[in-house]
């Protein structure tokens, strides 16, 4: 040790130094083991400490918001909501518990035994837990989604054990006639039908966390980085229906029902451009005094020619939920009646089998066919051209064209416009319609078809098939692929072009089914001078058709469906519309009008006038009548 480095005093400085230095390393490392500790404790403590450091560990899930259902311009017809829900902590229970039950089955409404069964199993539960040194169970859900009221009911409550939470709750925000469409969710917000069912996947969402470490006295210490997870909230769905389309077409419907003292009646509008579903919906009506069918597993039943008997089977859903009733547009058949002229008068010419002008006997209203059928006309006329045939709705026309045509021939052409199969839309309960099997093909379905009978079809199948006259350019005569779905970009036609008719032939048909809208455009302006005038020139045809018996026995003696399906306007056609008119009241038959011409195809004037309205489409009106006649 040199002089010069050490004091007075004796005091070695170098070595002090030294120590300092020895020291502040030891302390580094020794804070550096502890660190070191503390990490290893956090990310893999062992199983010896695992139970304790978990008991201090609380987890905070963050629900996801279930996507919206809406309509094509953005309306919600669906949405998410936060409600409230009670739970236990069955580790804050403390015994007796039977007054507590009880407050809780007061609150909710459930069971006393039912809420003591459940939350008594996972008190026991925790009991076993706790001797495996496990954490306990902390949560039990109770009842249902709280009102007003029992949210009120259960603050008051103030037990230490119950506590309340948000949970996500489905609100359809549309009317009833949506339901079936729309769909619902079940209490885990799973969709059970519908919509909500059929695009789960992009609806759903999923759960994020948030996890966190306790003190000893139950407050946040802090976050690790990777404790936190964001929920993921689902996506939205669009549909093609619209919202002011639907209301508009149900409160027609409606109107047209009650004004025929009908059973009920069900309703489609559709953009034949792209398949594109605006409006669907059915109405039923309580009729007094119906009388219940006689079933098809019972005894053969002698109908009361004078009575009314119940035709629409409704189903038991609807009392358990409004999304759970029948879709009747999509699962009840109906024989269309003359509605299926068009289809037919296409077939034939296309054929070559009958000319427009060609002029056939139609025997002044009543003709047997070779095989001794009877046939009648309503407009009864020495004779008819094949155009004034489908114009005039004469059966006996039809059948003589139809039978210029082979058994083959006429039924794969019904099968090509997709009767006999479904439209595949995702609707559940679709119904594919019946169509003669071939084996039991003879002169007597033949004849039958030409007039709409012999034949089941569901509303949905028709919009479908007509749209084939609706389409323009080289997509007339195709059909299209029926959409319920769409984002709001769409806008392009559908890419589906399968044909069932030559473009021509289905201009030629539209054009001679104007004529046939014209006519009973004028008679009901004749008779009901408050309907409105349109701005619209449409083409459609009108179908009335007996409703056949459930026991499979014939049909019921005067009750019929009666039906009127256009499209419009002329010369762009932007929607087609299909109304169906259960069963109208006896007065209609007195007066005979319970054709399709007299109760639905003033519904589909209505309609039509209001939604071309609403869509912002000019009026064609005289300038189509003038393209009409001269074509």
């Amino acid at each position: 040790m040199s002089p010069e480095n050490q004091d007075p005093e004796g005091f070695d400085q170098d070595r002090f130094g030294r120590t300092l230095t020895i020291v502040g390393v030891l302390l580094c490392l020794g804070f550096g083991v502890v660190f070191a500790r503390v990490a290893q404790l956090q990310t893999d403590p062992g199983d010896a400490l695992r139970v304790h450091v978990d008991d201090r560990t609380s987890r905070r899930l963050q629900e996801g918001r279930r996507g919206d259902i809406l309509d094509r311009r953005g309306r919600p017809l669906a949405s998410s909501v936060l409600g409230q829900r009670l739970f236990v902590d069955p580790a804050a229970l403390k015994p007796p518990y039977g007054e507590l039950f009880q407050d809780i089955a007061r609150i909710t409404g459930d069971p006393v035994d039912s809420i003591a069964q459940r939350i008594v199993a996972r008190v026991e539960r925790n009991d076993a837990r706790a001797q495996q040194g496990r954490p306990p169970i902390r949560y039990v859900s109770v009842g249902p989604i709280l009102t007003d009221a029992q949210l009120e009911a259960a603050r008051r409550l103030d037990h230490p054990a119950v506590h309340i939470e948000n949970r996500p709750v489905r609100r359809v925000l549309s009317d009833d006639s949506l339901a079936p469409i729309v769909g619902l969710v079940g209490a885990d917000n799973t969709g059970l039908a519908g919509i909500e069912r059929m695009h789960e996947r992009a609806l759903d969402s999923s759960p994020g966390y948030l996890d966190y470490i306790r003190d000893a006295q139950g407050r946040a210490m802090w976050v690790e980085a990777s404790g936190y997870l964001p929920a993921r909230s689902g996506e939205n769905v669009f549909l093609t229906i619209d919202e002011v389309i639907q209301q508009i077409a149900l409160e027609e419907l409606e109107r047209g029902v009650e004004r025929a003292d009908a059973a009920g009646g069900r309703v489609i509008i559709v953009d034949p451009s792209n398949g594109e579903i605006l409006a669907m919906g059915d109405t039923e009506r309580a009729v007094e005094g119906l009388l219940e069918p006689p079933s098809r597993d019972g005894a053969p039943v002698q109908l009361d020619p004078g009575a009314r008997y119940r035709t629409i089977n409704s189903g038991e859903g609807e009392a358990i939920s409004p999304a759970l009733a029948r879709n009747r547009c999509v699962e009840d058949v109906y024989e269309p009646g003359s509605t299926f002229k068009p289809f037919m008068w296409a077939v034939v010419t296309e054929a070559g089998r009958a000319d427009p002008n060609e002029v056939l006997d139609t025997h002044d209203g009543v003709w047997r066919t070779p095989f001794g059928r009877r046939i009648e006309d309503v407009i009864q006329l020495d004779e008819m051209s094949w155009a004034e045939v489908l114009v005039n709705s004469s059966n006996i026309g039809m059948v003589q064209g139809v039978s210029r045509v082979s058994f083959d021939e006429l039924r794969q052409a019904v099968l090509r416009f997709g009767f006999g199969s479904r439209t595949r839309i995702g609707l559940p309960g679709e119904s594919p319609g019946i169509v003669t099997p071939r084996g039991r093909w003879g002169d007597y379905t033949q004849s039958s078809l030409a007039s709409g009978y012999e034949i089941a079809v569901t509303p949905l199948q028709m919009v479908r098939a007509f749209s084939c006259f609706a389409r323009q350019g080289d997509d007339a005569g195709t059909l299209p692929t029926l959409e319920l779905t769409a984002s709001m970009e769409r806008s392009a036609p559908s890419p589906f072009k399968e044909r069932v008719l030559q473009h021509w032939i289905a201009v030629l048909t539209r054009e001679q089914m104007v004529h046939v809208a014209e006519r009973m455009n004028s008679r009901i302006l004749d008779v009901y001078p408050e309907e409105p005038v349109l701005d619209y020139t449409f083409f459609g045809k009108s179908g009335t058709a007996e409703i056949p018996r459930p026991d499979g026995r014939g049909y019921f003696d005067n009750q019929y469906n009666s039906s009127f399906i256009a499209g419009a306007p002329f010369r762009s056609p932007r929607i087609v519309v299909l109304v169906v008119i259960d069963d109208p009241g006896p007065h209609t038959k007195r007066v005979r009008q319970h054709y399709g011409s007299w109760v639905a195809g003033p519904v589909v004037r209505r309609i039509t006038q209001r939604t071309l309205e609403y869509m912002g489409v000019p009026g064609d009106r005289r300038a189509a009548i003038a393209d009409a006649d001269e074509g």
